[in-house]
């Protein structure tokens, strides 16, 4: 029993192979609770800065927040085990990451730097982590040996740029962001010669991050309802829809996505894990726009500032939507169209796009209601296959 739950070396786990379900665990949904603070910041962030200066810099702040959690996701994939050295880590982790949120809201400014360390701080251990999974199963070393270099690299830029002055500092953050996000990629042959990825736990994992950043969007419509002082049924009704749009990007998503699992090819799975990060900052930035619109006068058209954030939002997630079912593995009774399917998410995202560009104008609840009937296609081409697919089994 103490050897159960005492120090255990990392172990490079074969769940796939097992044909074992794995579920995804307390200790990481507690992880995540760390991250909620982190996302809420940002949606305050972009709220505050609606512009393309402002979009920019949210997705420069987004993107180390987003390789952290993929980070220890993945990482937890591979070796997590149920000793103490698990809980351990975990905390350790979650300490940077509240830096992270501490200091995102001005993190292109005074607490730049702060951001910088935090980043730094938290990747630095993630990274430890793939060394001793590498050190301990040889079997990963050549792709922890691949990683630790990428990932010291960028630890290393960040590190630096906290002791310098902007514009550079930002141009390390670039270059540094930009070396991790290709790393992983100079370990696929590696990583094909490794364990299948979990195709129960995975899905589930994202699918929860998913949640939270959903829950996000649904606070700010609440919130942006109780802080308007002028309280009407347009506020009621603006409020009603911003909830839609947030509940048919979970519809969307859960009938469409997380309820199939991604090919076993590394490509594709690594393409589906990467195309979730624009998904997450698509949603996060509609979320952001909808708290305007609930606050903005009921008679004056929308800026196009807010207009063409959310159009875009709403686009990005249908055209990713559409480029991760691409990367599902497809079961004998799905019935869904492998080119109709996407194609049709793909013709929504031209649209929104039009909507936001063509759209000027509109007011708050008609520029809603277009948005949400985009989405509701996708919802509604969804009942008609799930429909068929009772009809065939029935017959």
């Amino acid at each position: 029993m103490v050897k159960n739950i005492w120090w255990q070396r990392p172990q490079l786990r074969k769940d796939e192979e097992q044909q074992l379900e794995r579920k995804v665990g307390w200790l990481e949904l507690f992880f995540d609770l760390v991250f909620v603070a982190v996302m809420r910041e940002l949606a305050h962030y972009l709220s505050a800065h609606i512009s393309a200066a402002g979009v920019g810099s949210f997705i420069l702040l987004s993107i180390p927040v987003w390789w952290i959690w993929v980070g220890a996701t993945y990482y937890n994939e591979r070796f997590q085990t149920e000793g103490l050295e698990s809980r351990v880590f975990t905390f350790i982790k979650m300490l940077p990451v509240a830096g992270l949120a501490v200091f995102i809201h001005h993190g292109l400014g005074e607490t730049s730097a702060g951001f910088a360390l935090s980043y730094a701080a938290a990747h630095l251990i993630v990274t430890y982590l793939w060394w001793r999974g590498g050190y301990h199963d040889r079997n990963f070393r050549p792709t922890a040996k691949r990683l630790v270099i990428g990932y010291s690299i960028s630890i290393i830029l960040f590190i630096i740029s906290a002791f310098i002055p902007s514009p550079g500092r930002f141009v390390l953050w670039g270059i540094g962001l930009t070396v991790d996000l290709l790393t992983p990629l100079f370990t696929i042959r590696q990583q094909a010669a490794l364990p299948k990825f979990s195709t129960s736990r995975l899905p589930e994992r994202f699918g929860l991050f998913v949640m939270i950043v959903l829950g996000e969007s649904v606070i700010g419509v609440v919130e942006g309802i109780s802080k308007n002082e002028n309280l009407s049924l347009l506020t009621a009704l603006t409020g009603i829809f911003g909830m839609t749009l947030v509940f048919s990007f979970w519809w969307v998503y859960f009938d469409f996505i997380a309820r199939r699992p991604f090919k076993q090819s590394m490509g594709y799975s690594f393409a589906w894990a990467y195309l979730h990060m624009p998904l997450v900052i698509a949603i996060t930035a509609t979320g952001a726009g909808i708290v305007h619109v609930i606050s903005a006068n009921e008679n004056v058209a929308l800026s196009d500032n807010v207009r063409i954030l959310i159009s875009c939002s709403v686009a990005v997630f249908l055209g990713v939507i559409g480029l991760i079912e691409v990367t599902l593995r497809r079961k004998d009774n799905d019935l869904t169209d492998p080119i109709f399917s996407p194609c049709l998410k793909w013709g929504a995202a031209l649209l929104a796009i039009l909507l936001g560009l063509f759209g000027k104008g509109l007011g708050s609840v008609i520029f809603l209601t277009l948005l949400i009937l985009l989405v509701a296609i996708q919802i509604g081409y969804g009942l008609y296959v799930w429909i068929k697919s009772l009809e065939a089994m029935e017959n």
